[in-house]
């Protein structure tokens, strides 16, 4: 599958990469330099490969709050918020942004979850009246992250845009196109989502006047913000809490799927691993999978495992993200990561890596 704006990449001499069956700019120049440009100024990202649900139908409120961990009973329209589906262990088969219309909710997930996500809630949908449509061919995705992107949005759409709270969204017309705009970051800056139409999403795009990027500047700004990513650093073996993600959990609403597991760790017990980052001696980038390995009390251990890794530009630095049993995880512990055949030592740190001052 290609974006609709795919051969508009192919005119900036995009080079693509391979996601979940979508084929995707993976970089225009050079990757490092966009990755700056996002940090200093602005950075411009077609993610239409993203997956998108709309959920309708007057039961899908209720329907929603028995099923996912967020209180959807608090949600009003132009707010969204986090969220995960669980299973009843409390691990996660889908992590997303909720957003609340009228007479819906769209739901935004990473690429290739739609239809995992919508057959899971099918599995629990009885009389309830609940539609659920797989929306992600029907939508194109646009993302403005960096300290200017406010601005920049501003500009297009010829308006003050005031700061918005984050996961929450306005219709706003751009060149003439009705867009819904998202406050939600990838990076650790100031992003804003735009979704419009398959169609029209390129008249979105052209007005959008400013440096573009590509995925693998992407992979590298959301590591250097900590930002998990399901398929990467979650999956369905992964409980929430071990992923640092209790804005994506209410604590006080009534039952739901996972929750006695989630509750119960979160007033009665802890995990025994937790997602944290790791800064990396050398010049080496480990990859997924790659074992951390700790010396306790002269007995080599393996004591977690690298989900994402990357030389960060911003820090010139080798850093990871992985899992790491509890009794390691504190700031300043020293591990070593094994990665192929080399041993690369390695301080644990806690994420993010980067935040705008």
């Amino acid at each position: 599958m290609t974006s609709p704006i795919h051969e508009i990449h192919k005119s900036l001499g995009a080079c693509f990469c391979e996601i979940k069956g979508w084929e995707m700019p993976g970089h225009y120049s050079n990757p490092v330099e966009e990755h700056l440009n996002v940090r200093s100024n602005v950075g411009i990202l077609d993610l239409s490969h993203r997956g998108k649900v709309i959920i309708s139908g007057k039961d899908r409120t209720s329907f929603l709050q028995k099923i996912l961990s967020q209180d959807i009973n608090s949600l009003t329209p132009s707010s969204g918020a986090y969220s995960t589906l669980l299973d009843v262990k409390g691990r996660m088969l889908a992590y997303m942004k909720i957003y609340c219309d009228e007479d819906s909710f769209f739901i935004d997930l990473e690429p290739g979850l739609s239809e995992i996500f919508v057959q899971a809630l099918k599995h629990y949908q009885f009389r309830e009246d609940v539609v659920m449509e797989d929306v992600t061919e029907r939508y194109g995705l646009i993302t403005v992250q960096g300290p200017q992107s406010r601005q920049l949005l501003s500009s297009v759409a010829n308006m003050d845009i005031k700061d918005m709270p984050e996961c929450s969204h306005i219709n706003l017309p751009i060149n003439n196109i009705n867009t819904k705009v998202v406050r939600t970051s990838y990076t650790g800056e100031e992003g804003y989502d735009i979704y419009a139409l398959r169609d029209e999403i390129h008249t979105v795009w052209d007005a959008l006047i400013g440096p573009i990027f590509g995925i693998e500047a992407l992979e590298t700004l959301r590591i250097e913000a900590g930002t998990p990513v399901y398929f990467s650093d979650m999956d369905e073996h992964t409980i929430p809490v071990e992923s640092n993600l209790d804005k994506a959990i209410s604590y006080t609403k009534g039952c739901y799927i996972g929750q006695e597991t989630i509750s119960r760790i979160k007033f009665r017990g802890h995990v025994n691993r937790t997602l944290t980052g790791f800064y990396i001696n050398g010049d080496i980038v480990p990859v997924k999978g790659d074992k951390i390995i700790k010396i306790i009390h002269d007995i080599e251990q393996n004591v977690g495992v690298v989900t994402s890794a990357c030389h960060s530009p911003t820090l010139n630095k080798i850093i990871a993200m992985g899992y790491i049993r509890i009794e390691c995880s504190e700031q300043g512990e020293t591990v070593h990561i094994e990665s192929g055949s080399q041993r690369l030592p390695a301080v644990v740190t806690k994420l993010p890596f980067y935040t705008r001052d």
